[in-house]
């Protein structure tokens, strides 16, 4: 499991994303951070630029403490998505759903005194498939609760949907190892965010 340290080392790696003016703004773990190792990098959505602040192996908790308390980020885009909370089930041992939905109202906190006019997205936790460290069951809670006490001003992503295969487990055919996501996992994972920013323009 990466430390607080590993995660300070690898934003640190990524500072200059950190740095960068972009539309959209990704903030999350690996599903996010891996976007960047694919053959064309993180695209534009929906013709937009994209900062991606991902970080690989962080937990809810790590992103508030090491990098939203230290206020690492300074800016933001219009367009916010949060994808976090599955790597605390495994790695963090005060680990609620109720606890990561704290953890998570405390960044949006943060979140919202750099840019209050943004529009937030809060993604739900994709499927695995026999991985070793964490279950689908535990996935389904956590959503369900995070669903479910989703602040009012924070558009609520479902995306079990669009990974699942008929068992309700992730589909092969869009990861590399059971949980992250291969180019045709990205592929989906596009659309769904596009998607998303699509519906809020046609809102205003």
């Amino acid at each position: 499991m990466l430390s607080d340290q590993d995660i300070y080392q690898r934003y640190q790696s990524k500072m200059a994303e950190f740095s960068k003016p972009a539309n959209i703004s990704l903030i999350g773990h690996s599903l996010f951070d891996m976007w960047d190792e694919q053959v064309a990098g993180t695209p534009q959505l929906a013709g937009q630029t994209v900062a991606n602040l991902g970080l690989s192996g962080v937990s809810t908790r790590q992103y508030l403490d090491v990098i939203v308390k230290p206020k690492r980020i300074q800016q933001l885009g219009q367009s916010v998505f949060l994808f976090l909370g599955v790597n605390d089930i495994c790695k963090e041992e005060t680990y609620s759903p109720a606890q990561v939905m704290r953890w998570l109202n405390d960044i949006l906190t943060h979140l919202h005194t750099i840019s209050p006019t943004s529009d937030y997205f809060l993604l739900e936790a994709t499927p695995v498939n026999q991985i070793n460290t964490v279950t689908n069951a535990q996935i389904h809670t956590l959503n369900t609760y995070l669903k479910q006490h989703c602040p009012s001003d924070v558009t609520y992503v479902e995306t079990q949907k669009y990974f699942c295969d008929p068992n309700g487990e992730l589909d092969l055919r869009l990861c590399t190892d059971g949980l992250h996501f291969n180019e045709q996992g990205y592929q989906v994972l596009k659309a769904i965010l596009e998607q998303c920013i699509a519906n809020q323009q046609t809102q205003k």
